[in-house]
């Protein structure tokens, strides 16, 4: 059943990652001038001057509590596979008897890489922004992307402060429901001056509850170079 919804989960990671988290639309004009279309119908040479419409940014003031996990998370010993981001930013390792790799374009046209899972009806991206933005705040922004986009609440499951191999990530688990179905979307998030990552994986609420750990272990993979 979860196999037949995949355009629709495809979907819903898209709108919440990349270049659809920041809510504006790169276009050129007939005279050939680059402008931005923002989502309520206006529209700006400089994309800069988003920063001067803080109505769009509301939500970058929400509080959400976050949990700081004191005991530190390394890749587990089993994930021996290892790729690497094209601006040497991070490695991160899986383990190929769980996880397999797969086009990234066949789950979101902004992933760098792309996993399946072996075991279950679950999927990963690895997305890398060269703009460096705040780790809390990509994670806001990946709330509230979904919460717009699919016009459905989106509940905070988890929100924590990890330390994953040395380097300090926000771990958001988002829920949401769509079509009858409720998702799980587990992701870290981190940024420095290099940019900015969002790793995410998805499953329904019922695999991830009996696969959490799973999930967790191809996060952990993540490592900063």
């Amino acid at each position: 059943m979860l196999k037949k919804t995949i355009s629709l989960w495809i979907l819903i990671l898209a709108l919440t990652s990349g270049n659809f988290a920041f809510s504006q639309i790169k276009a050129v004009t007939e005279k050939g001038d680059t402008i931005y279309v923002y989502n309520d119908g206006t529209w700006s040479y400089e994309l800069q001057e988003i920063a001067e419409r803080p109505e769009l940014l509301g939500f970058l003031s929400e509080e959400i509590p976050i949990t700081k996990i004191t005991e530190p998370v390394n890749t587990p010993s089993t994930s021996l596979q290892k790729v690497r981001n094209e601006n040497d930013q991070f490695s991160f390792y899986y383990n190929e008897t769980e996880w397999k790799r797969v086009p990234p374009a066949s789950l979101n046209d902004e992933a760098e890489f792309a996993f399946e899972s072996k075991l279950n009806d679950s999927w990963a991206i690895i997305i890398s922004e060269e703009t460096p933005i705040e780790k809390e705040n990509l994670f806001k922004i990946a709330k509230y992307t979904m919460s717009e986009k699919m016009g459905s609440e989106v509940e905070v499951v988890k929100a924590e402060s990890i330390l994953v191999n040395g380097q300090e990530v926000i771990r958001g688990v988002l829920k949401t429901t769509a079509s009858g179905f409720t998702f799980i979307f587990d992701s870290f998030y981190f940024s420095d001056d290099r940019g900015s990552v969002q790793i995410s994986t998805w499953t329904s609420e019922a695999i991830w509850k009996k696969n959490e750990k799973n999930h967790l272990d191809l996060l952990s993979g993540f490592v900063v170079q």
